[in-house]
């Protein structure tokens, strides 16, 4: 019978017996382990205002630079299949760790390790639960998603509540604390951005006033019909406009997009800043580059240098120490269909 991944999940709280049943409320996913929290945001939230309430990964993805930047690294570096080292020398056949490249659950190492990347960018931390063999040795490994579980300000891992049982977990640490906490003003900047810009295609012409020259009262209905016969004509395509007697358009501002194309501009910049990811990469156009093949070399070379690697040392770290391979073993990303002068036809070596 094959390890079954939801019920290796569920065996976590299981796992604890009857040794702390203590109820402890959930607050959701934590950026990190030194983190305040998800609860902490909504309170300042609900005392000062919008501008520190939280944002969720949903908000995130709506941002264009967001997800381009979080397909490069985690698609990227999710193709790339892990391997153990030995020093300089790269165990093969019965010495390797088969799980860190194939699976006997319903999800394979490639999502495994998609949304385990997806979490280090968005929540700052990771967590994945662990079958071991009699030994003690892992033999199967599987991402438990972060609504799942928590950490506790002492440091306790909790799944639905109740603390696992030691070595039935990897927790990993990202390089730094999640997106949503440390680009909220960012995301939020973008958000806002979208939708004033989404405003004015649907309506161009700057903020009009249909300024009454006539001292002659109009009531509440006459006003509401004159703006909404004139806002209709505008929302329709229409580029003439007709005042009636009495009325004179005025426009207030004007018609600059500079705003939108700066600021969109200077959003995904600062996007790529976060994320560590060569902001060349998050260009929304490539009209003046020149895609030789030097060109694609460097950025493919700069992607692995200063944005890659930065991602996945802190998952080879935690793989690598003596509770997951034996000493004197560590295990890195296989970088070398990724980096390798000539592209294989095929995709990185894998087995089910």
């Amino acid at each position: 019978m094959g390890w079954n991944p939801f019920r290796t999940v569920l065996e976590l709280v299981d796992r604890a017996g009857t040794a702390n049943t203590r109820a402890v409320g959930t607050v959701g996913a934590i950026s990190s382990p030194w983190s305040s929290g998800t609860l902490t945001r909504v309170l300042w939230s609900d005392i000062f205002g919008g501008d520190f309430a939280p944002v969720d990964r949903a908000d995130a993805m709506q941002v264009p630079a967001i997800v381009k930047a979080r397909g490069l690294i985690a698609g990227t570096l999710a193709r790339q299949p892990l391997a153990a080292f030995r020093g300089a020398t790269k165990l093969e056949g019965t010495d390797a760790p088969t799980w860190l490249y194939r699976t006997s659950s319903a999800q394979s190492p490639y999502q495994r390790m998609l949304w385990t990347i997806d979490d280090l960018i968005f929540g700052g931390t990771s967590l994945w639960t662990v079958d071991r063999d009699s030994r003690g040795r892992v033999i199967n490994a599987l991402r438990v998603p972060p609504e799942w579980w928590e950490v506790t300000a002492d440091l306790e891992i909790l799944v639905y509540g109740k603390p696992v049982e030691d070595g039935s977990v990897l927790l990993f640490e990202g390089p730094q604390d999640g997106l949503l906490e440390i680009a909220r003003t960012d995301i939020r900047g973008a958000l806002d951005m979208a939708a004033a810009w989404s405003a004015r295609v649907k309506a161009p012409v700057p903020m009009a006033e249909l300024h009454q020259t006539e001292d002659v009262p109009l009531e509440q209905d006459e006003i509401d019909k004159a703006i909404s016969d004139w806002e209709a004509a505008r929302a329709s395509g229409g580029a003439t406009g007709l005042t009636p007697y009495g009325l004179e358009l005025r426009v207030h501002g004007t018609a600059s997009t500079d705003l939108f194309v700066e600021g969109r501009n200077a959003s995904r910049l600062d996007i790529a800043n976060l994320l560590q990811v060569p902001a060349s990469l998050l260009e929304g156009s490539m009209a003046t580059a020149s895609l030789t093949y030097s060109t694609e070399t460097g950025k493919r070379n700069e992607l692995v240098d200063y944005s890659l690697s930065y991602w996945a040392a802190p998952i080879e770290a935690r793989l690598s120490l003596d509770d997951v391979v034996p000493a004197g073993t560590r295990v890195a990303f296989d970088l070398t269909y990724f980096t390798g002068t000539d592209t294989p036809a095929s995709g990185p070596a894998s087995e089910d």
